[in-house]
């Protein structure tokens, strides 16, 4: 089992979430260390959400999406890993995986998930936007409930495709918005509400388009992978080019 390997750069600019009683409230910080404290904080309540999680369904969806149409995916990135949600059912299914995240205590929690079972998973403290990792090294890119907290989600998917072969998917699952109307592209002077806020499902394939990924794919999965009431989970899917045969 390795431990947190430390990645740092600075002047990147987040979004906190500080918890009000209406939801969340965004604050401008380029203090990553003072994001990373409220994920550290937030851990414990974090992990516990995934307790409405169907775990069996979500394993074999999640590894239907992956293999789909490529049978030579086994080097997978867990994008905002968190607690592992994602990245201990790769493992478990033999993948070799990576998780990367600005939360220690949330890969804290991971790291000893991972232990429990006898998993090896490689645990990343890093920023989604600037990826310590080299170009193609990826089989395929993971995320659960990460694009909607970026101030630029085109730039981190950017990112997520420099690291992703050609041919390999990156696959965001999100809640999509049940309202009428977009914020993406949207926002007004001043105004800090986020880019994918109340997204739409066109919102994110624009944001995928937008990153240069093709054979976008959308999937609406099986409404009994949650028991939450914050909406079913819809997968995001995009495959990085061959920037050879694209130019």
């Amino acid at each position: 089992m390795t431990g947190i390997t430390e990645f740092r750069c600075n002047d990147i600019v987040y979004l906190e979430f500080i918890k009000t009683t209406g939801g969340y409230m965004d604050i401008n910080t380029k203090d990553i260390e003072a994001i990373a404290n409220y994920w550290d904080e937030y851990a414990p309540l974090f992990d516990g959400d995934h307790n409405e999680e169907n775990i069996d369904m979500w394993s074999e969806e999640l590894m239907k999406l992956l293999n789909d149409g490529d049978q030579n995916v086994n080097k997978v990135l867990d994008i905002g890993t968190g607690t592992g949600f994602l990245a201990l059912m790769l493992a478990e299914n033999g993948c070799d995986v990576t998780g990367i995240d600005i939360s220690r205590e949330m890969m804290e929690i991971g790291m000893r998930k991972a232990s429990e079972h006898g998993l090896n998973i490689d645990f990343t403290y890093s920023l989604c936007e600037e990826i310590p990792f080299s170009d193609n090294e990826f089989d395929a890119a993971v995320n659960a409930r990460v694009l909607w907290t970026l101030t630029e989600p085109v730039k981190a998917l950017k990112e997520w495709k420099r690291v992703v072969r050609p041919g390999g998917k990156i696959i965001s699952f999100m809640r999509v918005a049940n309202i009428d109307g977009s914020l993406y592209y949207k926002k007004e002077e001043g105004e800090v509400a986020l880019p994918l806020s109340n997204a739409t499902r066109e919102d994110y394939i624009r944001v995928y388009l937008d990153a240069g990924l093709v054979n976008i794919g959308v999937i609406e999965l099986p409404e009994e992978m949650s028991t939450s009431d914050m909406g079913h989970w819809t997968a995001f899917i995009g495959e990085v080019p061959d920037e050879t045969t694209t130019k």
